[in-house]
């Protein structure tokens, strides 16, 4: 067992207090790590923060005293995963990577899942240097950033932060959404469910959430929209979509399970990404949602 140390955050300022722990704890299961951060264990100047807290240079990080397990071969993913995130490459230069990401595969282990992108990088890409520059839901499919430094991803970091990249994702919702429903101003607020799940609600102690929605196309029962997120919270464009009265269909956290055709996975798809000094990156929208969206009947 570890004793309680008091780790400077130094070189390693911009990086969010989760990521932080993974890194350092390594062989700590995602779940304790959550935990410790939760209870209070975990401290950050003697205080307590959240996961999503973003560490500064002068930051001290009190961690306390946990088992961490013997070092032994990770889990490494099956060859046809591997293939799948090479050949999902959109973008790489010096600096970045921006691939693709299908539908169904989780950025991160944990939950359930023995690995995610995060815990195979190197086993993809052949560089142990490589970190998420964020994150996408399991259920999403889209563009996603991948960075090659440290100094890179404190930039992308505070890029997506002050909404300096600009991102717009393919939705498909249930009914139809007016075309004078230009934006949701709604704030959210994360919470857990009694069972630990985490959700996300339209709260007025919520953070301040926006999205800019413009329609197009219509079917007689659903829109297509193209979602542009001012801000940057989890969920944003599911519970926004649902507070407007037309969740997105496939959604089993926020949608409506009865819907039919009942959809094949999640309509949500991050199309674009405009990043700095790279211009925009954009992600085809996958072909099992075109084949879902021609499945509904035309608007009469």
């Amino acid at each position: 067992m570890a004793s309680v140390q008091l780790v400077p955050v130094g070189k390693r300022a911009g990086q969010r207090l989760d990521n932080f722990l993974l890194s350092h704890l390594k062989g700590v299961p995602r779940s304790r790590v959550y935990r410790m951060i939760r209870s209070g264990e975990v401290r950050v100047n003697g205080s307590r923060r959240r996961p999503s807290s973003r560490l500064e240079y002068n930051d001290q990080v009190r961690i306390p005293p946990v088992r961490v397990a013997e070092k032994s071969k990770s889990a490494e993913a099956p060859r046809a995963w591997v293939e799948t995130l090479r050949n999902a490459v959109l973008h790489e230069d010096a600096n970045v990577i921006v691939i693709n990401k299908p539908v169904g595969i989780a950025v991160h282990g944990g939950s359930g899942e023995s690995f995610g992108i995060a815990e195979t990088l190197e086993q993809v890409f052949g560089n142990n240097d490589l970190q998420l520059a964020h994150r996408l839901d399991k259920a999403t499919s889209g563009c996603l950033v991948i960075v090659k430094d440290r100094k890179t991803l404190t930039a992308y970091h505070s890029a997506f932060r002050e909404n300096e990249i600009k991102k717009t994702y393919d939705v498909i919702v249930e009914g139809t959404w007016l075309n004078s429903k230009t934006s949701v101003d709604a704030p959210l607020e994360r919470f857990h469910l009694a069972n630990g799940e985490r959700r996300v609600r339209v709260s007025d102690v919520g953070q301040p959430s926006r999205t800019v929605f413009d329609v197009v196309a219509h079917r007689r029962v659903a829109t297509w929209l193209a979602a542009r997120p001012v801000t940057g919270r989890t969920h944003q464009v599911r519970v926004h979509t649902q507070y407007a009265g037309n969740p997105i269909l496939g959604d089993r956290k926020y949608g409506n399970r009865k819907f039919q055709p009942r959809a094949p996975r999640l309509m949500l798809h991050a199309r674009t990404l405009d990043l700095p000094d790279i211009g925009q990156v954009e992600a085809p929208v996958p072909e099992e949602v075109l084949r879902f969206w021609d499945r509904l009947t035309t608007r009469d």
